[in-house]
């Protein structure tokens, strides 16, 4: 009897790269693996067409022409679809001091791939990202929601989240009123409170960014233009909590 053998899903992956021999090389190793490819050739191109388009990651060059790479990422992160700008966005560049990869993480990169790519590392990558990619899964830390619903009965974990929705809610506020008050004291506090919260109730994503923010203003640093994304993950986060029932007895 045949039987038919089930096939990894097809992925359509956003390459931005302004070199023309690396988007062939580039295109033709995706293709082999069963990716279907769209290629651009700088940032600017590369935002309108995950604003207008579907994809499952993008492979972003860092150094091209009109907007890099790293300006592209930010301006994703931004975007006011949710979904789109969580989308994973795998930088492809040739420096990887751990200056570097950090200030690539800090404009929204979510990993590496290092130049020149290779067949096997595009393959274990499209593998990680195999199903596609899982927008609850990036947002929440299971974990920690299903040990809350192990630990409370459902009436006091529902208000509970509700609390620490108001919480976010007004962190939130207080973060923007320090961002538009230009004082990194309030901005940190604000983010430390976010960040804390976010945590405790498994919405790992929120917290990891108001992380970076609070570390931000421990440096001295100007985040505002974090507000568009951070109001995305609060807004995405609530969104993917599941129901606060406990969960089901195997």
């Amino acid at each position: 009897m045949n039987q038919e053998v089930a096939q990894p899903p097809t992925l359509s992956v956003l390459l931005a790269e302004d070199n023309l021999v690396n988007q062939r090389v580039a295109s033709a190793l995706l293709e082999k693996i069963g990716c279907h490819v769209t290629v651009c050739s700088n940032g600017r191109e590369a935002v309108h067409l995950v604003t207008q388009g579907s994809f499952d990651l993008v492979l972003m060059d860092i150094q091209m022409p009109e907007m890099d790479g790293l300006a592209a990422t930010a301006a994703i992160r931004a975007l006011p679809d949710s979904a789109k700008a969580r989308i994973p966005v795998f930088a492809i560049s040739a420096n990887v001091r751990a200056e570097e990869v950090a200030e690539y993480k800090a404009h929204g990169i979510t990993d590496i791939l290092t130049k020149p790519l290779r067949a096997d590392r595009l393959k274990n990558l499209l593998h990680d990202r195999g199903a596609g990619p899982s927008a609850a899964a990036d947002l929440l830390d299971r974990v920690q929601i299903a040990a809350l619903q192990e630990a409370l009965p459902p009436a006091k974990l529902t208000e509970l989240f509700g609390l620490a929705e108001t919480s976010l809610q007004e962190s939130f506020a207080a973060l923007k009123s320090g961002w538009k008050a230009e004082d990194p004291a309030q901005v940190k506090a604000a983010a430390h409170r976010l960040a804390g919260v976010a945590r405790n109730f498994g919405f790992l994503a929120l917290g990891e960014q108001a992380a970076r923010i609070e570390n931000a203003a421990s440096r001295g640093e100007d985040s505002a233009g974090e507000s568009a994304k951070t109001a995305a993950l609060l807004e995405a986060s609530l969104g993917a909590l599941p129901n606060c029932s406990p969960p089901a007895k195997p």
